[in-house]
Order: structure tokens, then sequence, then C-alpha cells
């Protein structure tokens, strides 16, 4: 037994060592912040880690919060100061309902600004330099805005100073606003005026199937702005073979395999609108066209990964046919992971939509050898949210983390039913995957796609990214897209380095003037095969 002396020591030691169980729960921080910047809280006392610690206004109801932080044994949380000037009060809630509060500290939120210096006037469509000042929080932006829309097109503060914006299409009116990330409240802002912009074209008035002609330009020769050639009457947005402006004047352009009356159209990158016309006949060749048959391959080399972005903003919950648009691609994503890409095969998915009002976007599933099991539980429980935004761009954006530990062939197949609305630059983002270095095919699946011009963007971007675009009206549309957007796509070359054609490797067959060409996979100028066309006959590949 022991002595009297020495139980009353250790039970002393006890308690002084397990003091903080039996102390009052303190919370210690700032007494001031500005709006919307970071705010650290240190906390004491706390004995279960599910309680957790917000920041309300000042004489809130008992268990309000907002923005919140589990209290666990960190001892400390960060949280964001409110985007509204004002007193609050930080608060250590009981996990249990109905929330009481357990420890409080008064916080004051304090007004920030910030100032932007940008021209007065910028033509439509151009990239325009923007030197700002503000706090520059890990997630505040500068945007253009106008009368009915905060923001159309934006850029991240982080990103540099100044930043580059795009001006829309459109001429008129515009504010340039600094956006807190936090909250999404308007801390500067200055007027400007976007003005119109004007172009022409002169080719010749005649030119045979299949055949190439230039075409001289005049125009703003922004980003993406292309020259097309098109049916003649055909509806605005409406693509064929098109050259972009920035690559040369004269624009080198192929002229349709089918003769009949066409015209030649320059349009704007961004919206689609067209700044200029002018008439071309295209008449028959001397000879028919041939046909191409490229046999399919797998979806990615070995060593290569798969990484799919599910879009699941609040379009995708009207229903088709009787089903969401929702659970018809959840149903179909469980099908191609289960049957048409391998197991085992790197694999990773990213879902955004899932937050009201939000542009967050997630890796629900990182790269790792694919279980067709583990896929189809989590894509189970994907739900869509109405009024989620879509973040197309910033999306793609983390494709390059996502897959950095992949070394081979990367492919990345989006899946959406609508277009950016978080002012994203998903252009920019595919031009830079593709410049990273490592090979990298961007295939665009667009589901219920109504409007042709939002059509025509996606095919762009795909192109941009050695892809292509697959759209899809009706749930066996969506199947057979997804299936071929995991096969590759090419291109079919002349001797001269000239892109003739192009399709999907196991798609249908393409129409090729007869002659000597070489076909190849988008992206890939090592690797190409020969192949003679000749009129009226089929020929294959085997990529």
């Amino acid at each position: 037994m022991l002595a009297r002396s020495t139980l009353s020591r250790i039970v002393w030691l006890f308690l002084i060592g397990t003091s903080w169980a039996w102390a009052a729960p303190a919370l210690h921080a700032p007494a001031t912040a500005n709006i919307g910047t970071p705010v650290t809280i240190a906390f004491t006392g706390n004995a279960n880690p599910r309680n957790f610690i917000t920041i309300v206004v000042k004489g809130a109801p008992e268990g309000r919060y907002d923005e919140y932080g589990y209290a666990d044994a960190s001892g400390k949380i960060e949280l964001h100061a409110p985007a509204t000037p004002g007193d609050y009060e930080i608060r250590l809630l009981s996990a249990d309902s109905p929330y009481p509060t357990l420890a409080r500290a008064p916080l004051k939120a304090t007004a920030v600004t910030a100032t932007l210096e940008a021209p007065a006037q910028v033509g439509a469509g151009a990239e325009f330099k923007v030197k700002w000042t503000g706090p520059n929080n890990e997630r505040d932006y500068i945007a253009i805005g106008n009368a009915e829309r905060p923001y159309l097109v934006y850029e991240y503060t982080r990103y540099g100073n100044p930043v580059v914006l795009r001006a829309p299409d459109a001429g008129g009116e515009y504010e340039l606003r600094y956006f807190l990330g936090n909250g999404d409240k308007v801390i500067g802002s200055r007027k400007f005026t976007i003005g119109a912009v004007t172009a022409s074209l002169q080719g010749p008035t005649e030119a045979v199937a299949g055949s190439t002609f230039a075409v001289t330009w005049k125009g703003p020769n922004n980003p993406s702005d292309y020259i097309t050639v098109v049916p003649k009457g055909a509806q605005e947005g409406t693509s064929g073979n098109y050259e972009y402006p920035s690559r040369g004047n004269p624009a080198k352009l192929l002229a349709p395999l089918q003769a009949g009356e066409y015209e030649l159209w320059y349009a704007t990158g961004q919206t689609h609108t067209t700044l200029a016309k002018a008439n071309i006949r295209i008449t028959p060749a001397k000879q028919e066209p041939g046909k191409l048959v490229v046999t399919a391959a797998n979806a990615v080399a070995t060593g290569g990964g798969i990484e799919i972005i599910l879009d699941a903003s609040g379009s995708m919950l009207q229903k088709m046919g009787g089903q969401r648009r929702i659970d018809i691609a959840k149903q179909t994503l469980s099908k191609l992971t289960s049957s048409d890409i391998p197991a085992g095969t790197p694999f990773a998915l990213r879902v955004f939509g899932r937050e009201v009002d939000s542009c967050q976007t997630d890796l629900d599933i990182p790269v790792s050898p694919l279980s067709a099991a583990a896929v189809d539980a989590k894509i189970k429980a994907l739900e869509a949210k109405n009024n989620a935004r879509t973040p197309i761009g910033a999306s793609l954006e983390k494709v390059s983390s996502d897959l950095a530990a992949i070394r081979g062939e990367r492919l990345v197949v989006l899946l959406t039913d609508g277009e950016e609305t978080c002012g994203g630059d998903p252009a920019a983002a595919i031009a830079a995957l593709t410049k990273a270095g490592a090979t990298v095919r961007v295939n665009i699946v667009g589901f219920a796609i109504e409007d042709p011009k939002l059509a025509v963007t996606f095919s762009h971007w795909a192109a941009l990214g050695n892809g292509s675009y697959f759209d899809a009206k009706d749930a066996a549309g969506l199947s057979k897209a997804l299936t071929q957007s995991m096969r590759p796509s090419f291109e079919v070359v002349t001797p001269q380095g000239q892109v003739i054609a192009t399709g999907v490797a196991g798609g249908d067959p393409i129409g090729v003037m007869p002659g000597n060409y070489s076909v190849r996979i988008k992206g890939q100028t090592s690797r190409a095969q020969s192949v003679t066309i000749e009129s009226k006959a089929t020929a294959t590949v085997k990529l």
C-alpha cells in the first residue's frame, strides 16, 4: 500500500497535468480585422473536438452560426472576417443542438478599400492590364461587370499586379470591380468603355472542293477570333473549317469537300459574333474524295492517366425523359468506369457545382488505380444543387496538380450541360495544360446543349487541347459520347504539314481527297503512319 504522502503527490501531479480539462473554455483572437481577411483564432479548455467556432454579428441569437471550423486538438483555426464592417462576436458553440455558446470574444470588422488603374476605353474582345491596390486575400479577384451582371470575366489578384483581363465582345459602358473573395463584396470600382470593333474579308469568289485558299483580313485579331467558311445563310454561331487570324495574314483556309454556295465569316472568339462576311462558291474537284477509317486505340498509353470533370450545377437537375440529367450522367459514368476504362488505370474525378451560389470545385477522387466499385459509390453519393455556378475554367486550372503524379499521357474529359458562369477562362487553362510539357488531350462532352454558339465554343476549346467535342442530346447519346471520349483524336496531314482533316479513332469514316498523307494522334507529331487515299475507296489505319 502506498504511503499517504506518496498518494497525495501522485494525485497532485495528475491534477496539474490534466488541469486543462477542467479549465473554462476561452478564445484568443485579434480584437479587429479588415473585412474579408483571414482571422486566426486560438482556443483553450475545449473538451469536445466536435464543438465548433463561428463568427456572428454581435447580439445574434443563441445557436446562430455562419462560416465555422471545428475546435479540434490543433488548438487554433482560421476563419474569415465578415464582409460587412461592424461589431461581431467569435463564439465557441457546443456540438449539441441548440448549440449553446461555451465561450466568446469580441471582433470588430473594419472597412478596407481598393483602387484600380486601367485605360478609360478598350476595344471589344481586347486584352488589357489593370493595376490595383487592395488586401490581396487568397480569393480576391478583379472583374469586368455591368448593370446586368456583377461580373462577366475575372482574374485573381494573387496572379500578379497588374492583372490581365479580356474585354467582352459587346461594346458599351462597364465597370472594373475589386471583389473580396469572402462574401463577393465590391471594395473598389471604376467605370470604363468598351468600344465596338469592325472587320473586313477579301478572298476568292471560287475555290475547288478540298483545296486550300487564302483570305486577306482586317479586324481586331483578338485571342481566339477566327475566320470560317460556312454554307450560305447558315445560322449565326455556325462554324465550319476555320483558321485563327493570329496565325497570319492572309489566313489559309481549307475548302469544304461538298460543292455549293458558301460564305466566309470573321467571327469573334468569345461570343461568335460575325463582324464581316464574303461570298464564295465551292466547285467540284476533278476526283471524288475517298474515305479513311482509323481503328480505336486504348484510352491512354501505358503510364498515362484519366481525369473526369463532372458538372453537378443546378442545370443538371432539369429532367430529360423522366430522369434528371445528373442521374443520367451518374449512371453513364458508373457504366463507363466499370466497362470502358480498364481496372487499375490511374484515374481521378473532379466535381463542381455542389454549393449554392459558389464557384467551388472539388477533387473527389485523387489520382489512384481505378476501382469501379469505389468510383460507383462516390458517384452515387453525388447531388447537384440549384443555383450553383459553373467554374469550368477553375476546374481545368486544377488538372495539372490533380495529375501531377502521371508521367505519361493525360486524358481529361469534361462533362457539362452549360457555359462558364464564374468568369474563368477555360481556353487559357487548356492552352496552359498543352504547353506544360506532358502530352494532354482535353475532350469535352456537351450534354443537352441547345445553344449552337456554346457548342462551337466547346469544339474550339477541345481543339486547343488536342481533343474533340462530343454532342449528347439524350441518355443514349451521352453513353456513346463518353465511350468515344475515351478514344484518341487524330489528324490527317499533307506532306507539307497542313492538317486537312480530323476525327476520332474508332469513330465514323471521314472524307479525304485523294493523295498521300500521314495520320497521327493529335499533339503527337513524332508518331505518324502513312496512308494513300484513293477516289471512292476506303483506307484503314491502325494507330
